[in-house]
């Protein structure tokens, strides 16, 4: 790597404050809508649609027990605090209006910010993340990692070909891969000694890089490919999969102590936010596995080339075989026409 190469991606690894104040500023602003326009209102649906239940959590009164050997106690609903699941009395309009109505029973609780916490930290971390790959470089903390990526995918290939390489040899290699088409990409499978499926995806993410800001919003995907593909899946992947198993024990240990009724039947929030972490946390495997690289790849020549130059070389190995066992047939054929 080159000083101009080394200097350039260590400038790119380090994330300066605003890039991320930014990130946290969007992650705390993208829970705060999924919490409030997106599972709570789906939640209140699931409520009314499928339990045909009433939900209060406008500051009403209601009475719940949370056992059938304890006594009736008197709860107040929250937004994000506690909702209490009634039975549907189209009367209790009618009687609040007088004054006069008892207070309901509430059948089930929910708490909203103890089911739906797993699911809002997560997916606001992931849609705060996605949207800086579009943001400028100075404030944009994916976009930071997917540049810093492509620079030294490139650097790698610039060392496979030049040895000791310039800034301008990085620009050319960007042009020439940049402005390949299919035939020609092919061909630089050969000159590079790298996957065509590396390169393709190469291909893609230097085409974002130069789109504009329009394209680069459709193109995304290509981006986020590239840096999953080149770094995070080979990075995080067995961190990932730690954290699904932690995730695992913690709903194990949260079903056991729900059978053992330390938790009620009539608040499933511990055990429906135990099952939200571990879904995200499934989901999230999912993704590695899907973008990582096949086994093909892994197993492959280290070095670049992969399956491309290993048979290239079996085949000149294969020649120099066969000529080299040649030569004494052809002696002994020789001699025996002399006798």
């Amino acid at each position: 790597m080159s000083a101009t190469t080394r200097s350039r991606v260590v400038e790119l690894s380090a994330h300066n404050a605003q890039q991320v104040t930014v990130l946290a500023a969007l992650s705390a602003t993208f829970m705060w809508l999924l919490l409030t326009m997106g599972f709570m209102p789906a939640m209140d649906t699931f409520f009314s649609t499928f339990l045909r239940s009433d939900v209060l959590r406008n500051g009403e009164r209601v009475v719940y027990r949370i056992a059938e050997n304890r006594s009736d106690d008197t709860l107040t609903t929250g937004t994000l605090s506690t909702w209490a699941l009634v039975e549907s009395d189209p009367r209790r309009a009618a009687l609040e209006a007088l004054g006069n109505a008892p207070l309901p029973r509430a059948e089930y609780i929910f708490q909203p910010l103890v089911a739906l916490t797993p699911l809002v930290l997560v997916g606001g971390f992931v849609f705060a993340a996605l949207f800086t790959v579009v943001l400028p470089s100075g404030i944009g903390f994916v976009r930071q990692k997917i540049e810093r990526e492509i620079l030294t995918t490139l650097d790698r290939i610039a060392v496979a070909q030049f040895g000791d390489h310039t800034p301008e040899d990085i620009r050319r290699l960007t042009r020439e891969i940049s402005g390949a088409d299919v035939r020609k990409l092919h061909d630089l499978v050969d000159v590079y000694g790298m996957p065509y499926s590396d390169l393709e995806l190469l291909q893609r993410a230097l085409r974002w890089s130069d789109a504009s800001a329009g394209m680069q919003v459709v193109r995304v995907h290509d981006a986020v490919k590239f840096y999953m593909r080149e770094y995070f899946t080979d990075r995080y992947s067995n961190a990932i999969l730690g954290l699904v198993y932690i995730g695992a024990a913690i709903l194990i240990i949260v079903i056991g102590i729900r059978g053992l009724k330390f938790l009620p039947a009539t608040d499933p929030s511990v055990v429906l936010g135990a099952l939200g972490l571990e879904f995200m946390l499934l989901i999230t495997y999912a993704v590695v596995l899907m973008y990582g690289r096949t086994e093909e790849a892994n197993h492959g020549p280290t070095g670049g080339g992969g399956g491309e130059a290993q048979y290239a070389l079996d085949a000149d190995s294969q020649q120099l075989l066969r000529a080299f066992l040649a030569t004494p047939r052809a002696s002994q054929h020789n001699a025996g026409d002399d006798a």
